[in-house]
């Protein structure tokens, strides 16, 4: 047994042995891979055999393992020696027809008699096909052929294509502006002036004869604003011929042509590839003429020239009126009214084919032509846009509810009553928008009308606590009341002619102040009341005085003499001195004086007869001294003498006349009220005043005046030097009129119609004569003379500072609105300052009220009466809210949103006409909560202190009424006047022409036409109203309705410009929010308002607001929903600009907010700033845009003929059949260099084209210019290969690492043949070897993977160069080594194995 396993060790190591030597021996093999002999032991055993005792058996051989690694790799100098760098085998097939595929690494190929490239046993090298740029075709075992070298590289190669790069110097002159050229430029290669600079090259003909070819640079254009680009022209020259360029199609830097659209813009790609079908052609239209590109527009209408004169710099005024009053002044109601014009339907206008048009309305005022243009545009966009009314709901919205408080020692108290006004009760402002606010439950308001109709109910509803006796909401008004009445009757058709109408004013307020010296006696005075009350236990120890002074009246002392003991004899005392200051008191003695206090008559008698002397009379309070000749006056001389020193004294309201010698003099009148007591006089005052009545130039005004003088009667009493531009007035009596004095002169008759109702100015009093200076007047040219025997005039002067008139309703006015309230109807009352305790009903005196009966000065025809004016039944009331000047007034804070009432506190307050008041809260009434206009309930409501400037907020509110307007949305319309052609433009807010869905990039869908059409209804020249007729529209008409505007230029029979819309639509401005902190689509979002999560700082098109909106939970769509109604509530306090169309909107992809204008184009623009949390802290601001075009030119020849492209890709003249429309291949100016100022290459970026027959040469030849540029740097060639050539030999061989074999000929072709097959495998020592360092794939091995040298998993190829045998020769020797001992051992064990064996054999026998 020990000899077989010794026999196995011999055995092992003679394999040891045999795998050592074969590795040294193939220590010179290329490509060979050493191996090595593996063993495994034998061991025999049975199941029952102890293991431990077990004895192996053993050793035999388990193979031959090749080692893979990477042997040396030499230099060779055969290009055809590879070594693999790396991973990889050659592949090789042993046949041209076998299907075989062996492997090896070495590399050591030749060629052999067929070209074909072999290893040393005759093997064939497979490589892939491969393109001219050598990149692979094929990439499979399949597709790889055996790779042959061709001898030669074909036939001969003209040249098809120059790749020529240049470098053109920037600095270089144009050629074409030097002086030599200035009668026309001429190209001449022999001359160099005429080119900039030339290369020249050789190319090659059909029959691979060399030619050499010159392009000539030519620069035609240096960079400017306008166009800022460098352009070149090239030409090409052979053998002396100038060989022009073919059209050259534009191409991007892929090479793929490029096609517009109708506007310019490029594509590669086009929706309807059919419109470039084989013969199809198209108008030619070249790069360089479409590099300007405009604006897209929008659609313009333009009137013709205003027909007010604005002035060259259009600074001249006009003035628009919306007031019904003042319709009559305005040129639509006379074109004789030039520079008025009425506000109302000023203009009709639709936008975009609406379908209706809009009426807008501007506001009232005086505008210059650009001024205007602002306020049309104003009007136009607010009337267009989707503003909502204010919706009043009964029971919850209807109320306002103010609760005044008073101070006193321990704090502010509420006032026992608070004040409630209902909204849904009529006022005048209600009843003239025709709102029926008490019979519907939920009316609508623009917002000016509510804010109108919630001040009229306020003023009414304070007003009507004068009536609550017990307990007033308002404390201490009875002591701050003035009598007012309202005509009856609406002045709708104010009368042409002015009115004054007399009235008696009765006051009970003298104004008097007293200086009691009298201690025994206590005397007071307030409102025409003195009282005396007689001090308990003071005893009078000699006479004593009291002293009443009166304005415009003498000091009055009384004595009070220390006899008197009853109240009433002081009060007698008083009563007589009072009453003498309001009588004529006679102190003269010569003269026979007589005064009848009943008639008011002075009469003088026997004057001639009493001598020289001085008198003096004491009237109505003033001493009038009178010096008398009885000598040489008589009666009628003496009488005018004192009246004329009566007038010269100007008693207030004491008017004089004499006749002969007897004087009437009319002052006021003192009464003694009925309610006189024992303790206390009371004394009412009555005096005449005028209510005036104009409507000179049809502008209706009230006022009231102190004075009323008559103008004599005669022929030539009123006359009007238009040369001297004076009017000298004859006056009956010139009393109380002086220099400076503003007067009213009003009259009857027409005669004189430029001064009647009219304010002047005196400029002289002389006598009863007054002079007017009239040069800045206006008045007509020729002269004027007026006989007042027929028409009798008068003139008011005084204006009254006690009783003061205006119309109702016409002071109401809303900041920022255009509308009107005025009631017509003439409204008279107390002013301010003549505020008082008593009542209309407390008067006694003869007329039985504070205002007396009128009676009209001017009696005639044409005069209106006073009836006519609505003042003969209209009721004296009292009132103490000044509807002017309110104490509450109510107005809408467009920055909040909000409604404010601001406090007067002159009126309310400490300090105020009711100085009790302290502190003021205004609610909705009920008890919690916030109502639909913004009130808070009355547990939430602040009290707010009153101080000189308070105010009172409700919280934001949504305007949640129908629509305002019943136009359709249009946004961003705007106006502008041109001072060139003195007319004003009108454009659409959008921009763009008609397109078809996909006739244009971008157009997805039908785009309409940007359109505009301007005009006016007619107006009625009586009352104003417009004229709408059916309201149908043409809208291809530039016209709108039949009327016209007179200053805008446009509406019917005026000649108008339209330009319609072009382009692309204009695009709104976007603002895009961050994602938000949380997920806003699903669960909601808390919103604190203490955080100021719920305040959003919001501008749009330049107006800004601050919003609020109430905290609590929201989603992203309920959120985005209420901003969204509170930013198109947004309005420019200060412009009236409104903001209208913009959306909002939550996407829940990204978890954000979109805000987007409803306004388009560049001015349109968007900021949103709110909470972090819902990503909107950082917001960019949001831009509009407008898409810019460019206006498409046909090319053209030197004729000007418009040409084309046939479908043979042919220029021609006449247009041929099939073009394409809509999208068209662009083309470029044939040979021309486009630069831009940065020296890059713009154009062409394709190849440019030149072809020529001739007898010479034949020539089709493609120049590449597209690496060239344009430096601040010489001129240089930076590359120059063309692709022509002569029929060349093989040369040499190249192959990179990649494995590329490229062949080398001698006409200076590189040519591709082939790349060589790598292969790997996925277990190398499974590979069987089959000699020469040859191997073939077995199952072990696995399929062999075939890639590309330099690719993941492959080495690179090394031409030149081949990898040695990866045999270790010192290695092997000492292996060698090491089996000769391990065969020596094992021949030892034998032999010991024999001689134990022998040994037992001898013992047994």
């Amino acid at each position: 047994m020990s000899f077989y396993t010794a026999l196995t060790g011999l055995n092992g190591a003679q394999s040891d042995i045999s795998a050592t030597s074969n590795n040294i021996a193939n220590v010179g093999t290329t490509g060979f891979k050493r191996s090595r002999a593996e063993f495994g032991d034998i061991f025999a055993t049975s199941p029952l055999q102890n293991s431990s005792s077990s004895i192996g058996s053993g050793a035999i051989l388990k193979g031959v393992k090749q080692q893979f690694t990477q042997g040396n790799i030499a230099s060779s100098l055969n290009a055809l020696d590879m070594a693999i760098s790396g991973q990889g085998f050659f592949a090789l097939k042993p046949s041209l027809t076998s299907t075989q595929v062996v492997y090896t690494r070495n590399g050591s190929f030749n060629v052999d008699n067929n070209r074909n490239v072999v290893d040393s046993s005759g093997q064939f090298l497979l490589a892939y096909p491969v393109n001219e740029d050598g990149s692979v075709t094929a990439k499979d075992i399949d597709s790889a052929s055996p790779l042959r070298l061709p001898v030669t590289s074909g036939d001969p190669q003209a040249t098809s294509k120059v790749d020529l790069a240049v470098n053109l110097p920037a600095s270089a002159d144009v050629v074409i502006q030097k002086e030599q050229f200035a009668n026309g430029y001429t190209f001449d290669p022999d001359d160099p002036e005429s080119f900039t600079n030339s290369t020249s090259f050789t190319i090659f003909d059909d029959l691979g004869n060399p030619t050499i070819a010159t392009v000539y640079f030519i620069k035609t254009q240096r960079a400017t604003a306008d166009d800022p680009t460098n352009k070149f022209e090239t030409r090409l020259v052979i053998n002396n011929e100038v060989v022009a360029p073919d059209l050259v199609p534009a191409v991007n830097d892929s090479n793929q042509q490029i096609y517009i659209d109708q506007f310019g813009n490029q594509t590669n790609a086009v929706p309807d590839p059919s419109y470039f079908d084989t013969g199809r052609s198209s108008p030619l239209y070249k790069l360089d003429d479409l590099r300007s590109r405009v604006p897209s527009e929008p659609a313009a209408l333009s009137g013709e020239a205003a027909g007010f004169d604005f002035g060259e710099e259009g600074t001249r005024q006009i003035e628009i009126v919306n007031d019904p009053m003042l319709f009559g002044a305005t040129f639509e109601a006379s074109s004789a009214n030039q520079g008025v014009y009425w506000g109302r339907d000023f203009l009709l206008v639709n936008i975009d084919d609406g379908t209706r048009p809009v009426s807008i309305d501007v506001r009232a005022g005086k505008y210059n032509a650009e001024q205007l243009a602002a306020e049309v545009e104003r009007a136009i966009n607010d009337a267009h846009d989707d503003s909502r009314k204010v919706q009043i709901q009964q029971s919850a919205d209807d109320t306002i509810a103010i609760q005044l408080y008073t101070s006193d020692a321990d704090g502010d108290t509420a006032v026992a009553s608070s004040l409630e006004i209902d909204l849904l009760e009529t006022s005048f402002v209600s009843t003239q928008a025709g709102i029926d606010v008490a019979n519907l439950t939920s009316p609508s308001f623009d917002l000016e009308v509510f804010l109108a109709h919630a001040q009229a109910r306020i003023n009414d509803a304070l007003d009507g606590e004068l009536s609550a006796a017990d307990s007033p909401a308002v404390p201490g008004i009875a002591g701050s009341q003035f009598a007012k009445l309202t005509s009856t009757t609406k002045l709708t058709d104010p009368p042409k002619m002015p009115q004054a109408l007399s009235f008696d004013y009765t006051t009970r307020d003298l104004s008097a102040t007293i200086i009691n010296a009298a201690e025994k006696w206590d005397i007071g005075y307030d409102e025409g009341k003195f009282s005396v009350t007689e001090v308990s236990g003071v005893i009078q120890s000699g006479d004593t005085t009291l002293s009443i002074s009166i304005p415009g009246k003498q000091d009055i002392v009384i004595t009070i003499a220390d006899t008197l003991t009853q109240e009433s004899e002081v009060l007698d005392l008083i009563d007589t001195a009072v009453e003498a200051l309001f009588s004529v008191q006679v102190t003269g003695t010569a003269a026979d004086f007589a005064y009848d206090a009943t008639s008011g008559t002075l009469t003088v008698s026997s004057a001639l007869t009493a001598g020289s002397r001085t008198d003096s009379f004491e009237v109505y309070g003033v001493v009038i001294s009178v010096a008398v000749d009885g000598d040489s006056e008589d009666d009628a001389t003496v009488a005018q003498n004192i009246k004329d020193a009566i007038e010269a004294a100007d008693i207030d309201g004491v008017a004089v006349s004499v006749t002969d010698g007897v004087l009437t003099i009319v002052g006021p009148t003192l009464h003694t009220a009925a309610s006189l007591t024992e303790t206390a006089n009371t004394y009412e005052m009555t005096q005449s005043r005028h209510l005036a009545y104009t409507n000179f130039e049809n502008r209706p005004a009230v006022a009231v005046y102190d004075r009323a003088n008559n103008v004599a009667a005669g022929t030539g009493s009123m006359i009007y030097d238009s040369e001297a531009e004076n009017l000298s007035i004859n006056m009956e009596s010139t009393a109380g009129l002086q220099s400076g004095d503003t007067i009213v002169l009003m009259g009857t008759g027409s005669a004189g119609e430029a001064l009647n109702g009219r304010n002047f100015t005196i400029s002289t009093v002389v006598g009863n004569m007054i002079y007017i200076a009239t040069g800045d007047m206006g008045l007509p040219d020729a002269d004027i003379s007026i006989d007042t025997t027929s028409n009798p005039f008068i003139v008011l002067s005084g204006k009254s500072s006690d009783v003061e008139a205006y119309f109702e309703g016409a002071a109401l006015t809303v900041d920022g609105f255009a509308k009107s309230f005025n009631n017509q109807r003439i409204v008279m009352r107390e002013t301010d300052a003549a505020r008082h305790s008593y009542t209309d009903s407390d008067i006694t005196a003869a007329s039985g009220s504070i205002f007396g009966d009128f009676t009209a000065i001017l009696a005639d025809a044409d005069t209106p009466t006073v009836s006519a004016l609505g003042l003969s039944t209209a009721a004296t009331k009292m009132a103490w809210v000044d509807d002017l000047d309110p104490p509450v007034k109510v107005v809408y804070d467009a920055e909040t949103q909000s409604i404010r009432f601001e406090i007067d506190h002159t009126a309310l307050g400490p300090g105020g006409s009711i100085s009790s008041v302290s502190g003021i809260q205004v609610s909705s009434g009920n008890s919690d909560g916030v109502n639909g206009i913004g009130l808070l309930g009355l547990s939430a409501a602040p009290k707010v202190g009153i101080s000189s400037a308070t105010s009172v907020s409700g919280q934001a509110f949504i305007f949640d009424g129908p629509n305002k307007g019943d136009g359709p949305d249009r946004f961003g319309a705007s106006v502008q006047y041109d001072r060139d052609t003195r007319a004003f433009t009108f454009k659409s807010g959008t921009t763009g022409k008609e397109i078809d869905a996909n006739k244009a990039l971008g157009v997805t869908t039908d785009q309409l036409a940007s359109n505009i059409q301007v005009g006016r209804y007619i107006i009625d020249s009586e009352t104003g109203e417009a004229g709408t007729g059916d309201g149908t529209i043409d809208l291809a008409s530039r016209v709108l309705a039949l009327g016209n505007s007179h200053v805008m230029g446009v509406g019917t029979g005026k000649n108008v410009g339209f330009v319609a819309g072009t382009g692309l639509k204009s695009q709104p401005a976007r603002a895009i929010g961050a994602p938000a902190n949380d997920p806003l689509n699903s669960e909601p979002v808390f919103l604190n308002p203490a955080n100021f999560e719920t305040t959003f700082n919001v501008s749009v098109n330049g107006v800004n607001a601050v919003i609020q909106i109430p905290g609590g939970n929201y989603i992203g769509s309920t959120l985005a929903e209420v901003l969204e109604k509170r930013i198109n509530q947004m309005r420019d306090p200060d412009t009236g600009d409104t903001i209208g169309g913009v959306t909002v909107r939550y996407q829940p992809s990204d978890n954000n907010f979109v805000f987007t204008t409803g306004t388009t184009g560049s001015d349109s623009t968007i900021r949103v700033k709110g909470s972090a949390k819902l990503g909107l802290d950082d917001v960019p601001l949001g831009i509009g845009s407008v898409p810019k075009i460019a206006n498409l030119v046909q090319a053209t020849n030197e004729n000007g003929i418009p040409l084309f492209v046939n479908e043979n890709g042919e220029i021609v003249d006449s247009e041929p059949d099939n073009l394409v429309t809509d999208y068209f291949p662009l083309y470029l100016d044939e040979g021309e260099l486009t630069f831009d100022k940065t020296g890059k290459l713009l154009s062409p970026q394709g190849l440019t084209r030149y072809e020529s027959q001739s007898d010479t040469f034949s020539i089709s030849l493609d120049i590449d210019y597209s690496a060239s540029s344009q430096l601040a740097t010489p001129f240089v060639v930076n590359n120059l290969e063309q692709n022509g050539f002569t029929s060349g030999r093989l040369d040499g061989l190249s192959i990179d690492a990649t494995g590329l074999l490229r062949a080398n000929y001698t006409n200076g072709q590189n040519k591709p043949l082939g790349k060589l097959v790598l292969a790997n495998f996925n277990n190398q020592n499974g590979l069987k070897q089959v000699g020469n360092a040859t191997f073939v794939e077995t199952a072990s091995s696995g399929i062999a993977i075939i890639g590309e040298a330099g690719t993941e998993g492959f080495g690179s190829i090394q031409s030149g160069a081949l990898e040695r045998s990866n045999v270790d020769i010192t290695e092997e020797l000492v292996n060698l080594i090491t089996a000769q001992r391990n065969f020596q051992a094992a021949s030892k064990a034998i032999e010991t194995s024999t001689q134990l064996t022998q040994t037992i054999i001898n013992i047994r026998t």
